[in-house]
């Protein structure tokens, strides 16, 4: 009898199996979720497991749906991978929808001479790749996968802690990276030819992400105050993608900023132009975590906020990944929604975005006061209303079966209150003027598919006029496009020097300022 270990999430299941029993039979005993949709019989590829000790040696069949890299990693078939001796495995997280996937062009495919470059943004929920062409920079492709660290929670803070108390767990943290980044290149597409083309790989993301992939001590960054082990830029950083990309392949680590701003933040000041602003000009990268860029034209300030995982849909009673029947989008008419999901599904659940729409269309309608709390006397959905619920549930179909509570909306009001708190920080340390900002950029996967609208109606950005402010999902993915240049490396140096970090927690007026950003109206 040998060991085996299977890791989900923060649990650890350890049971005794015979050599050669089935690895993923050894999961589906422990009723743990694996995707097989042809019931084991090796046919589908979809049963991936992150195998780190242990096994036989991997089958003809698996070679055929595992990539070089992903083989490289450790990754297996679970219905074909072997028990042999002690075996330690991880399951991968489930792959979902991404506005960050696309296809720009062809020129890569025609202009065959043309060296290759992949920018990839280490975000803590999606991992996003960048298809580029390295004589001008061009971004062809993008493709993402998710980011399986998020076993360990979706936030970075639980990740750090989870590195800081295990070493093992902090070697795993590492290899998850590696082996999300290696999914993300594999959602490219790209034949042996393309690959083989690829000459620099050029990696951002926030600093938890950056220390973790890298292999850097991260004790300092989950304690006050808060500081990065190294800044540094690393140019070459040979190994960090062993089994991934060839030996001659150049990986490069921007410079941190400092603080939890990481170079996912200082890919989007190249891309955004902050070098040289026509004007004041604001920037916010949304999610899990919060980074903020403000320039009055010569200055750079920048800060991080930890809005939490609202945004992603993650401690919302029916918030839900963005998968088919996910509600993205909605309209309150007559007492009754209408809702836009993904793949035109019934409504499943609720999206960060789709979560602030409802909520402002609840505001609008004065179901929900300005105040956070639903209204005792609504003129309209009283019937949908129960309060025998603790806390109080709105319910949002006519089946009853997916509803916010009054949780779900503090959890978002605290969400945008620490961006909006954040903004105008920045915004009194520079001492602007809310008007004079000529510039706003909404980014990141879920501020590049918010609703500008309601973002305004309810405070998450300043009252502006509509028509200055733009969404784009890729700003840190496009960014490190730039990195991959020399010149373009050269600038993100210079704007790391260039840009001083505002600590939130040191400043006087945030707390007061945070309070004021928890109504729901702009103000």
């Amino acid at each position: 009898m040998s060991a085996v270990t299977i890791i989900h999430g923060e649990e650890k299941y350890v049971v005794q199996a015979q050599d050669g029993e089935i690895l993923g039979d050894v999961i589906a005993s422990l009723d743990l979720p694996i995707e097989q949709p042809c019931a084991g019989l090796g046919t589908c590829g979809r049963c991936k497991v992150l195998v780190e000790s242990g096994g036989n040696a991997p089958k003809d069949i698996e070679k055929k749906y595992l990539t070089a890299g992903e083989l490289a990693i450790g990754t297996r078939l679970a219905c074909r991978a072997k028990i042999n001796g002690d075996t330690q495995a991880v399951l991968s997280p489930i792959v979902v929808y991404s506005n960050k996937v696309f296809k720009a062009g062809n020129r890569h495919k025609r202009d065959r001479s043309v060296p290759l470059g992949l920018a990839i943004d280490l975000g803590s929920t999606t991992v996003a790749a960048y298809l580029t062409m390295l004589d001008n920079g061009e971004v062809v492709a993008g493709g993402a996968s998710l980011n399986q660290q998020r076993v360990y929670g979706a936030d970075v803070i639980s990740r750090l802690f989870a590195a800081i108390q295990d070493q093992e767990q902090r070697q795993r943290l590492r290899r998850l990276a590696v082996s999300s980044i290696n999914q993300a290149i594999n959602s490219l597409n790209l034949s042996q030819k393309l690959m083989g083309r690829i000459k620099r790989v050029s990696i951002v993301g926030n600093v938890a992400m950056h220390h973790l992939l890298a292999g850097l001590p991260v004790d300092s960054l989950a304690v006050m105050p808060f500081q990065p082990y190294s800044t540094e830029a690393r140019k070459n950083d040979t190994g960090l993608l062993d089994g991934i990309m060839d030996d001659d392949v150049q990986v490069m680590l921007p410079p941190l900023i400092g603080g939890f701003v990481g170079s996912d933040a200082l890919a989007c000041l190249a891309y955004f132009g902050y070098d040289t602003p026509k004007g004041p000009m604001l920037a916010v990268d949304l999610g899990t975590n919060g980074e903020v860029m403000l320039t009055d034209g010569r200055n750079i300030v920048v800060a991080s906020t930890a809005a939490g995982p609202a945004f992603e849909g993650v401690n919302i009673s029916c918030g839900m990944r963005a998968v088919d029947g996910a509600i993205v989008d909605a309209s309150l008419e007559n007492g009754q929604f209408n809702f836009t999901t993904i793949g035109g599904e019934y409504p499943q659940g609720l999206t960060g975005s789709g979560l602030i729409k409802i909520v402002n269309e609840l505001v609008k309608a004065g179901v929900i006061e300005d105040n956070g709390r639903i209204s005792a006397q609504p003129e309209i959905m009283a019937d949908m209303i129960n309060r025998s619920f603790r806390p109080t549930r709105i319910f949002l179909t006519p089946k009853k079966n997916i509803w916010i509570d009054q949780k779900d909306i503090r959890e978002l009001q605290k969400a945008k209150g620490a961006i909006r708190a954040a903004i105008d920080v920045l915004l009194d340390y520079l001492n602007l003027e809310t008007k004079e900002i000529q510039k706003v950029i909404l980014t990141g996967s879920f501020g590049g598919q918010l609703d500008i609208e309601a973002a305004t109606r309810l405070g998450m950005i300043p009252d502006l006029p509509l028509d200055i402010v733009t969404t784009l999902p890729n700003g840190a993915g496009m960014g490190a496009a730039i990195f991959l240049l020399d010149d373009g490396f050269a600038l993100g140096e210079r704007l790391a020097a260039r840009a001083e970090q505002i600590d939130l927690d040191q400043a006087s007026n945030f707390h007061a300022l945070f309070i004021e950003a928890l109504r729901l109206k702009a103000n």
